[in-house]
């Protein structure tokens, strides 16, 4: 019984064993493969999902805590950028959009272009400054010339009889002769003769009074004349036939001397040779002084003038410098190099410059009084702009756009704007400083919300209405302005003086005259006031070359106000603004302002007066087209345009100048109108003929005056219908008023030509006016 309880006991317990729960070890492995399970997925969801959570959370939590700091940042102008991702600029602080850190506040300083270095940091990358300065603008041209024989100094030894040289007294190349000294002995028997023929002349000039024979005194003296004249036409001088006469016998040879002092460069002459008239024995030349050739390229020839001082050096000859001058310019251009040859002249007393030498020559010309110059290497040109960097001080640097004029000597150019006297530019390094301040302008370009591009689209005039007062005082400034481009295209300066006077006493009245409701406009518009200091320096200017350079100046200065302005409809034409690529063609070329179609280089006159690449319509004042009466001007233009197509169908010019100004005049009143009709007006005014004699060319200029006067007319029309005819002999169409032919291309010949095509039908009652 003990024994089975024992079994039935063992048995219990092996039944929980098996159910008892497992050890600790294995319930901590669990717990922990659960965890690592967990932290994996949360690992995924962060890496996927983590920045969004993280920016709603943070987003959420400034809009609970930071709002009011937040729109203080905002209301201060503030910008924030990413460290990351540095293009991301946003007006708030936050989160950066990409990669979810935190925005960091911007250098206010990186709004504007000004740049601020540690001094010792300047010093490390090489940054050195130096002085604007004000002095004169002298041009240096170095160029390379050919010494040469100074050709009035030549001479050469010919002969005037035939004979044999019996004794040769110079008898090699390079002697140096002296006036009168023996070159060699010449036998002749036609200057024995002659010599024979004078003494017995001389001898018969006291004969016995005989008076059946009543002349044979006047006869002797006649006679020994002409035989002294005989001997000098053969070359033989006072100083021989003294000699000659002295001997009293007749000398087997003549002593042929030299006719001037110099070196022997050229002999022929040989001992015992036969010889004839006009065979060259010696060329003599005096080498005291001598030319020197040198070639300019045309662009600079308005820096060359004759008497211009030349300095030559020698590159054999160290140290030694000889002074010379300008003393002729060549009057061609070559057509391949476009290079013009210049002689100068420089003394040789000491023999050391050579005819064939090779020589360094320097041309320098004062051009302008003082003005402001800058070192060459402070200025970055990109092509489109030239900057200096200016040193404020304190670490402190600007970018200054500028307007440059002409070089000037020890490399440095002329300064028009930018830049004042004794400020500090930089001149080494300035190129990592430009870069930086580049950066800054495109951050702060941005920050404004400016697009590219914009900053060079075409502006019209700033004012919306010219003010009669200002347009009259425009006219004034302009009408002296185009008489010097006229003389300076004509090579004159004559007028220059009075008419430069005319134009800064025109300035001075423009800056007189008010613009209504903009106290501040010339103010802000300095060009007015530029324009009139240039004007006083030109009527003091002595040389064209000066007189252009100011010339260019002040069409700079001028255009850039009537860009402002408008060009003023009291003038009679367009004004076109044109290009000349040669003259400062380091500056981009200049420019000029002119009426017509035809081109008058003011920079280079009759030697490229047709010089332009270049040519724009200025745009036109905004005029009170409600001041405008549209249909009036028409009617009068019309009016005027069948005059001169009555004068040419009678064959008559007579008066057609004055028809064409009336017609000119209407036209220039349209500039006024609306856009559509001011645009046909002009075509009328540019296609009136200008004066001539010649009845053929004048109808030539009709037809095309008679296209615009169409166009015009169809798209205003005048107060009465108008047929509209044409002549296929012509080839050329006009305006009637009946439809009785009558051709203003044929006249008489043909007067009856053509057919009507078209009727243009009149304005309707109360249209078109102002």
């Amino acid at each position: 019984m003990i024994m089975s309880a024992k079994h039935e006991d063992s048995g219990a317990a092996t039944t929980n064993d098996i159910r008892r729960p497992p050890p600790k070890a294995w319930r901590i492995l669990f717990w922990l493969m659960l965890l690592g399970a967990f932290g994996l997925v949360m690992l995924f969801v962060g890496a996927r999902f983590g920045g969004r959570i993280h920016a709603t959370l943070g987003q959420m939590w400034h809009d609970i805590v930071g709002g009011e700091e937040a729109q203080e940042e905002v209301a201060s102008g503030s910008y924030y950028t990413c460290g990351m991702h540095p293009w991301v600029i946003l007006p708030a602080p936050g989160l950066c959009p990409i990669c979810h850190m935190d925005l960091t506040p911007l250098d206010p300083a990186k709004f504007s272009g000004e740049i601020t270095i540690d001094p010792v940091l300047a010093q490390n990358i090489g940054v050195r400054t130096g002085v604007v300065e004000r002095g004169p603008v002298v041009s240096t041209i170095r160029t390379v010339g050919k010494i040469d024989y100074d050709e009035t100094r030549v001479v050469d030894v010919n002969l005037r009889v035939s004979g044999w040289i019996e004794a040769l007294h110079v008898d090699y190349l390079g002697a140096t002769v002296t006036e009168g000294q023996p070159l060699f002995e010449l036998y002749s028997p036609e200057l024995y003769s002659a010599q024979q023929d004078y003494l017995l002349a001389r001898q018969q000039q006291a004969p016995p009074d005989l008076p059946f024979v009543p002349r044979i005194g006047p006869d002797a003296a006649s006679s020994l004349a002409a035989a002294r004249t005989r001997l000098s036409f053969f070359g033989i001088d006072d100083a021989q036939i003294a000699a000659l006469e002295a001997a009293g016998v007749p000398q087997r040879t003549m002593t042929i001397r030299s006719p001037g002092d110099g070196t022997v460069i050229q002999k022929m002459a040989v001992a015992g040779m036969r010889v004839d008239p006009g065979m060259k024995m010696y060329r003599i030349a005096d080498l005291g002084r001598v030319w020197v050739t040198v070639t300019v390229y045309e662009s600079q020839l308005p820096f060359v003038a004759v008497g211009q001082p030349a300095v030559m050096t020698l590159p054999y000859v160290v140290g030694q410098r000889f002074e010379g001058a300008v003393t002729y310019v060549y009057p061609w251009v070559d057509d391949k190099t476009r290079q013009v040859n210049v002689r100068l002249e420089f003394d040789s007393h000491d023999g050391a410059l050579k005819p064939g030498m090779l020589a360094n020559v320097e041309l320098r010309r004062e051009l302008l009084e003082p003005r402001t110059l800058v070192s060459r290497s402070a200025v970055i040109d990109t092509g489109a702009r030239q900057v200096a960097i200016v040193s404020l001080g304190g670490g402190r640097f600007e970018p200054r756009e500028l307007r440059l004029g002409v070089d000037a000597a020890g490399d440095r150019v002329e300064v028009l704007e930018g830049l004042q006297p004794g400020e500090q530019v930089v001149v080494s390094g300035q190129f990592l400083l430009d870069s930086e301040s580049k950066l800054r302008e495109g951050l702060a370009r941005m920050l404004r919300g400016g697009l590219v591009g914009d900053e060079q689209a075409a502006a019209g005039p700033e004012l919306q209405v010219m003010p009669p007062a200002l347009g009259d005082a425009l006219v004034a400034v302009v009408e002296p302005y185009l008489r010097i481009g006229d003389a300076l295209a004509s090579d004159s300066t004559a007028t220059l003086a009075g008419t430069a006077s005319s134009l800064s006493a025109a300035a001075s009245a423009l800056l007189a005259t008010a613009v209504p409701d903009d106290e501040h406009f010339w103010h802000r518009h300095r060009q007015a006031e530029d324009l009139r200091g240039r004007a006083d320096e030109l009527a003091k200017a002595q040389e064209i070359a000066a007189a252009r350079s100011l010339f260019a100046d002040i069409s700079l200065d001028l255009a850039a106000l009537l860009r402002v302005t408008g060009v003023p409809l009291q003038l009679d034409r367009e004004l076109h603004e044109l290009r000349c690529p040669m003259y400062r063609e380091n500056e981009g070329g200049a420019y000029w302002l002119q009426q017509g179609q035809e081109v008058h280089n003011p920079y280079f006159g009759s030697m490229m007066l047709n010089c332009s690449d270049q040519r724009k319509v200025l745009p036109d004042a905004k005029g009170d087209a409600t001041m405008v009466d549209v249909g009036a001007a028409v009617d009068a233009l019309v009016a005027s345009y069948l005059q001169a197509s009555a004068k040419l169908a009678a064959d008559s010019t007579e008066g057609l100048d004055a028809t064409w100004g009336d017609v000119q005049r209407q036209a220039t009143k349209l500039r006024a109108a609306p856009p559509a009709i001011a645009k046909l007006a002009a075509q009328v005014a540019a296609a009136v003929p200008g004066p001539a004699t010649d009845i053929e060319a004048i109808r030539t200029a009709f037809g095309a005056l008679s296209q615009a006067t169409i166009a015009l007319v169809t798209a205003a029309p005048a107060s009465r219908p108008l047929e509209q005819a044409y002549c296929p002999m012509a080839k050329a169409a006009w305006l009637q008023v009946d439809k009785e032919i009558v051709n203003p291309y044929m006249g008489s010949r043909m007067l009856g030509c053509g057919s009507v095509q078209a009727t243009l039908p009149a304005r309707p009652a109360g249209g078109q006016g102002r």
